[in-house]
């Protein structure tokens, strides 16, 4: 197993204190897998307002409670609280970063639920929350080995630590893994001035003319890693995706890599699954898959025809992810004789035009404009097929849960879902889902016709779900790819 390593790890959401994607999914499955090969982790988050510090046990630590810090020519008092992260077997401890203004007042974590657009001051909250890391470590005296980041929204840590204090984190080496190249964090070159960095690495943080936090993470980090290795092949060709980014990835190509995510089993697992209807037991997939089936028409108003294909979808509302070629698509696909079902928050235009979809056909297709992480569980379940048009798709947790609750997933080719999602082979009776090439209407159609006619042939929907059931997406092959970036680190 080798020496333990101290990691710190960074994020703007984990479950299950707050979940918008999947970067809260990877930050608590993530951390646990690294507790289970035996490593010192412990992860950090900020405390949004609709985060509940009785249910989630969040304490005061004696060290850490009302702590000046200067943003933007005002002083913040930040508090840093302790919780912790568990499942059946690992337990983490969670450092988590209270402010009245900048968190404890917001009940979201980058959008306003009241326009649904970010945030005009993220750059500042997650400055903020930047800092508090650094200020963390220092008060505590603790400087870990690893420092892994997440996303823009930490990307300024490894700028902070290496500028403002490189003899306290000399022996720190910092680790970003971006989970969407296109989200960079851009916002008005006057960020700069808000931080209190030196002069002289202000032409670090700028890019196409914008402040970018993103920008800053890749060049001050000591290793970038995205979340499946198709993904990162993509974002190193594609200077549209990166907004010119992977010019800087090309340049640092020995020090940057995709793996592919695993799934927590604890959380995400038919045979122990809490928030479905009936659990995967004995291997009756027919009882199981009927039971949720039947479930899920009636959690979401739909009538009980079980003979009927039902299509599930979970998803950010946004173009990238395939809505607008969903709602191009859309007449087409529910002259089929199927259910659709979608559970989703995003882009406000998108949902309106959702909404009146599901006016246009109301026995036929539900949208939930909502997070709500049961129905997530009882869609996996009680789908017979899941689908995910996206246009980029760094990795697609959910199509990988699909498959382990057996669900059928038809997926677009790219990203994570290439690594994710064999195409079904009648021939050789190999795969488990059927993937499309073109972003285009027909295209769509025409690979969910070819999934409702395979449902339809009871024998091969059969073996499809069997093969479904035999695949494993365990987090400990991949954490221990992080590991052996960890150790060749710290040398």
């Amino acid at each position: 197993m080798g020496k333990s390593i101290t990691v710190l790890f960074a994020s703007s959401e984990i479950f299950p204190y707050i979940k918008f994607g999947g970067v809260a999914d990877f930050s608590y499955s993530f951390s646990l897998a690294l507790r289970a090969l035996g490593h010192d982790v412990r992860v950090t988050m900020p405390r949004y307002g609709n985060i509940s510090e009785r249910k989630y046990q969040i304490h005061f630590i004696k060290r850490l409670q009302d702590i000046p810090i200067k943003i933007a020519g005002k002083e913040e008092l930040i508090t840093v609280k302790s919780s912790s992260i568990c499942n059946q077997r690992y337990k983490v401890q969670s450092y988590i970063t209270t402010n009245s203004f900048y968190f404890d007042q917001r009940k979201a974590i980058y959008n306003d639920p009241a326009t649904g657009k970010p945030y005009p001051d993220n750059d500042e909250r997650f400055i903020l929350f930047s800092q508090s890391v650094i200020t963390t470590c220092l008060l505590l005296n603790w400087f870990p080995e690893i420092m892994h980041c997440n996303d823009w929204h930490t990307a300024l840590i490894p700028v902070l630590a290496k500028t403002l204090y490189p003899n306290k984190f000399k022996k720190t080496k910092f680790v970003l893994t971006v989970h969407n190249f296109s989200n960079q964090g851009e916002f008005p070159p006057s960020t700069f001035d808000k931080i209190g960095l030196p002069e002289e690495v202000r032409e670090k943080l700028i890019h196409n003319g914008m402040f970018n936090f993103l920008k800053g993470g890749i060049l001050f980090s000591d290793y970038i890693t995205t979340v499946s290795p198709t993904y990162a092949q993509e974002v190193l060709q594609d200077e549209n995706h990166t907004k010119g980014l992977n010019k800087i990835l090309l340049d640092r190509n020995n020090s940057f890599v995709g793996i592919l995510s695993g799934i927590d089993t604890s959380q995400w697992n038919p045979k122990i699954d809490n928030d479905i209807a009936c659990k995967l037991q004995n291997s009756n997939f027919e009882e199981y898959k009927k039971c949720n089936k039947e479930d899920l028409l009636k959690r979401v108003c739909l009538e009980p025809k079980l003979d009927v294909p039902l299509i599930g979808m979970i998803s950010h509302i946004e173009e990238n992810k395939g809505i607008k070629l969903l709602i191009e698509s859309f007449d087409k696909i529910i002259k089929e004789e199927v259910f659709l079902v979608l559970l989703g928050t995003g882009d406000l235009n998108l949902s309106k035009k959702l909404q009146k979809l599901m006016e246009k056909y109301p026995q036929k297709f539900v949208f939930r404009n909502v997070y709500d992480e049961q129905l997530a569980h009882k869609i996996e379940a009680g789908a017979d097929i899941f689908l995910m048009p996206s246009i980029y798709e760094p990795c697609g947790f959910n199509a990988m849960y699909s498959i382990i609750y057996g669900t059928v997933p038809v997926v677009r080719a790219t990203g994570g879902l290439i690594n994710s999602v064999e195409p079904f082979d009648p021939k050789t009776e190999k795969g488990v889902g059927f993937v499309f090439d073109e972003p285009t209407p027909n295209s769509l159609v025409k690979k969910i016709k070819e999934a409702i006619d395979a449902y339809k042939n009871k024998e091969l929907w059969k073996k499809i779900t069997q093969n479904c059931l035999e695949m494993q997406f365990n987090w400990k092959d991949s954490a221990e790819q992080y590991v052996e970036i960890y150790r060749n680190l710290i040398r």
